[in-house]
């Protein structure tokens, strides 16, 4: 049987942000382990416990190109193992595993209690200093810069719309060996999974709007802390909530989330100004130009608007609109879409064969991009769409939007022609992601 729906009723209204949702499970859980929430790099399939009595991996630095999470005594755990050591008291509960990255193992745990809701939140076990190839992790490191976002919004009395971390500890495994533990909320899918979910094609324009708009405001924090994520993608984006409805369109059903709400995850290896700055920085196929031309102004919080840029391209298309792990495609991909390579950038870049590769690159005067995106000729909402990606892809960091600049713009200040998300059918029932 169909459920009511409301649009006005979503604690994040479709019109709006609304405010905070609390780290609580969903009024129905979905299917499966899919909050891979804050995970470093690479997710993995889900692997066996490693519980038992083996010695841990002790302390030391991740070498060469093993990943520390390839030790198979990284984090030796059990069903209901206890975290304990937090500063307040608490003690966490392990319920299960969850997801593995480059330099942390995550769980889902609730907090031991007798009385009271349960909640359930993400534990995110690292060593508390590691190493992978030019990467450093800092797991309170890592603590420290959630709580201190968190911190700027409220002093400006802004929505808090960071991933929050409620806990921040020294711990031990079931091995006796010690680990950092970060407590944060619970989220859901990721970006990528929601646009999988819907046929990797692009999402109504007014979903790409809104959650565009929500990550926007939490990078616009980051760059006024002067601090670099490094590492925004469409994986590293993660759902309060996959509540959803499925509302026609030209290309067949399209996901509607009844309230949506992105967060940044993975901290791990953000850089503040002044900081060793890695060299190279992103995945391959987000990474910006200047990384890749090695300038000599280096990079920095542009590189951020540049790798969220490719992530909304993601949402409007449902396809990475530089989709290649060659160093040289990119470059000839971005000259395609972008336009020629300012004549500054291209002196500034320290990497000669790279640099010859993004002059020799072929393409037109005029950029490619809102046709690529399926954007062109199209109505007003697509046509600021399109100029707002454009901005915050612009090939010299030095023009590229700053976040707050982007939030200024006429597709996310009004939604060009102030489109609005379909009005569910009659017969539309809410749905899950993962739910059968």
């Amino acid at each position: 049987m169909a459920r009511a729906f409301t649009l006005g009723r979503a604690p994040c209204a479709l019109s709006g942000l609304g405010h905070l949702v609390s780290p609580e499970v969903p009024r129905r859980a979905p299917a499966g382990p899919v909050a891979a929430v804050a995970t470093c790099l690479h997710v993995r399939q889900r692997m066996g416990r490693g519980g038992g009595k083996g010695k841990g991996s002790g302390k030391g630095k991740g070498a060469g190109s093993q990943k520390p999470t390839d030790d198979p005594n990284f984090v030796r755990w059990s069903k209901n193992m206890r975290l304990q050591g937090s500063p307040s008291g608490a003690v966490y509960v392990v319920e299960d595993y969850v997801a593995s990255g480059s330099f942390s193992r995550v769980f889902r745990v609730h907090e031991a209690k007798r009385w009271g809701e349960r909640r359930v939140y993400a534990a995110k076990v690292m060593r508390k200093e590691d190493s992978y190839i030019q990467y450093t992790s800092s797991g309170p490191k890592e603590g420290e810069l959630l709580m201190r976002l968190e911190a700027a919004q409220a002093a400006q009395e802004q929505e808090v719309l960071t991933m929050r971390c409620l806990d921040s500890f020294a711990t031990k495994d079931d091995a006796g060996q010690e680990y950092w533990c970060l407590i944060l909320e619970w989220l859901d899918a990721s970006l990528f999974d929601i646009v999988r979910a819907n046929g990797h094609r692009g999402l109504h324009l007014s979903m790409v709007r809104i959650l565009l708009r929500q990550l926007l405001e939490q990078l616009k924090v980051l760059q006024e802390l002067k601090c670099t994520h490094t590492d925004i993608k469409h994986k590293n984006c993660c759902l309060a909530n996959t509540e959803h409805y499925l509302a026609p369109s030209s290309g067949g059903p399209t996901i509607i989330l009844t309230q949506p709400l992105a967060k940044f995850i993975d901290y791990g290896n953000a850089v503040f100004e002044g900081d060793k700055k890695p060299h190279p920085i992103h995945t391959k196929q987000f990474r910006a130009p200047e990384v890749l031309l090695n300038v000599r102004m280096g990079w920095g919080p542009a590189s951020d608007t540049w790798t969220l840029g490719v992530t909304a391209a993601f949402l409007v298309s449902g396809q990475l609109i530089f989709n290649s792990h060659d160093p040289t495609e990119l470059l000839r991909l971005m000259r395609q879409a972008l336009g020629p390579f300012p004549a500054r950038l291209l002196a500034a870049a320290q990497d000669n064969r790279m640099r010859k590769a993004a002059e020799l690159a072929e393409g037109g005067v005029e950029p490619q991009l809102g046709s690529w995106l399926n954007l062109a000729g199209k109505g007003p909402a697509e046509a600021a769409c399109a100029d707002l990606l454009l901005r915050m892809l612009a090939l010299d960091p030095g023009e590229r939007l700053s976040a707050e600049e982007a939030l200024r713009h006429t597709f996310i200040a009004d939604g060009g022609d102030g489109e609005k998300a379909p009005i569910p059918p009659k017969t539309s029932e809410l749905r899950y992601l993962g739910a059968s």
